[in-house]
């Protein structure tokens, strides 16, 4: 019903730069009534259904850190929405797709892995999330747990992923022009199936045992 976050970069309210954010500045924003309001310097105010914190440059360190999140040291880089959901505060961040990678690639493997595995791996979540975002029509186009992929923001370091995640940037999985359904896990008991057996359907003629 409430959210807590460290602005940690260069943000203003809804991209009006007179209502900019200084970096450092303290954020609650509750959910009252089915409406949302955000306290910031000692002050309150309304701000409707939803709102967002626009992000005005991408160099540097410049995102959100969100105190009830799973990994809240961790910083969350892009615009940064707010929605009245229910009697909650729901937070869809809208962030680049190589940012995003740079999230997602050391909660799906690890840092310890090596390079072209991770370059693999790289691949195979950018062309599973580029999918989910061509065929979505809701307020977002991925969750941040294994029901999508694992996304807690970027986190500080794993310099072997940030390099398989650069050296494949934009590098997708493609068949008959469309993106591929790159399905991938981490733990299969060394075993697979065929698509048909496990979902009752063949139309993905290249996931076969």
């Amino acid at each position: 019903a409430s959210v807590d976050l460290t602005i940690d970069g260069s943000y203003s309210v809804g991209g009006d730069t007179s209502r900019a954010i200084a970096r450092g500045t303290q954020v609650t924003v509750r959910n009252s009534g089915g409406s949302l309001a955000m306290t910031m310097n000692g002050q309150t105010q309304s701000m409707g259904t939803r709102f967002k914190l626009r992000r005005h440059q991408t160099s540097g360190n410049n995102g959100v850190r969100i105190a009830q999140a799973r990994k809240p040291q961790n910083l969350y880089p892009g615009d940064i929405e707010l929605i009245a959901k229910g009697g909650n505060v729901q937070i869809v961040v809208h962030v680049y797709m190589e940012d995003y990678m740079r999230g997602v690639l050391p909660y799906e493997m690890d840092n310890s892995f090596p390079l072209e595995a991770l370059k693999a791996q790289a691949v195979a979540a950018r062309t599973y999330a580029l999918k989910k975002m061509s065929a979505q029509s809701s307020t977002y186009d991925l969750v941040d747990t294994t029901s999508d992929q694992v996304y807690n923001g970027t986190p500080a370091g794993n310099d072997r992923c940030v390099q398989a995640v650069q050296e494949t940037s934009g590098i997708v999985g493609t068949v008959n022009g469309e993106y591929m359904a790159s399905y991938y896990t981490a733990s299969n008991g060394g075993q697979t199936e065929s698509v048909r057996n496990a979902w009752g359907s063949g139309s993905y003629s290249y996931l076969q045992i």
